[in-house]
């Protein structure tokens, strides 16, 4: 009876993990972040050809072994973000000095609405989490959240900075200008 029991908690473990591999099989759409718009440089970093933002192929705490992300991303509260960037920053990582934590719109720039878990081009960044990653914008109006996007549903939402989320630091930019707010 144990025994049949955790062979079918096993199956359903199996199951459920391949249910959340990467899908990207979706032909409704069509690509938003497609490989070749990408330069995937062997130290870690690949640049976007169309908004010239250079990304971190890994998220911060995973390491780059030439091919792939390998280890699990780090989580931060917000107010964390900063520390894990300056730590980077003083590393020299990739031999760049000068690496930030993404505006929300930089981030859904590299979103691919053709998969799910993660919603990402993962020869481009592999091993993303499905999972909240942290932007340098907070929400007007309030001191207790920022901005963060889900990988998973590829979705920004306003998170209470205490919350956990994964980071992916970008150098360059911002290649958008913000709206301008008229007065009245």
């Amino acid at each position: 009876m144990t025994i049949r029991f955790l062979s079918a908690a096993f199956a359903a473990l199996l199951l459920s993990s391949q249910a959340m591999a990467v899908d990207c099989s979706s032909q409704s759409r069509p690509e938003t972040t497609p490989t070749e718009r990408f330069t995937i440089n062997a130290d870690g970093t690949v640049v976007d050809k169309h908004t010239g933002l250079m990304w971190m192929s890994c998220s911060v705490g995973q390491s780059w072994d030439g091919k792939t992300c390998t280890g699990k991303a780090e989580t931060f509260s917000w107010t964390e973000t900063d520390a894990a960037k300056d730590e980077l920053n003083k590393a020299n990582y990739a031999g760049h000095g000068d690496w930030r934590v993404p505006m929300v719109p930089e981030l859904a720039s590299i979103v691919e609405l053709q998969c799910f878990n993660p919603r990402v081009n993962v020869k481009v960044f592999p091993a993303t989490a499905s999972d909240l990653y942290w932007s340098s914008m907070e929400k007007k109006g309030t001191t207790d959240r920022a901005y963060t996007l889900n990988f998973g549903e590829g979705e920004a939402t306003p998170t209470n900075k205490s919350k956990d989320g994964a980071l992916r630091l970008v150098r360059g930019g911002p290649w958008w200008t913000p709206p301008k707010m008229m007065m009245q």
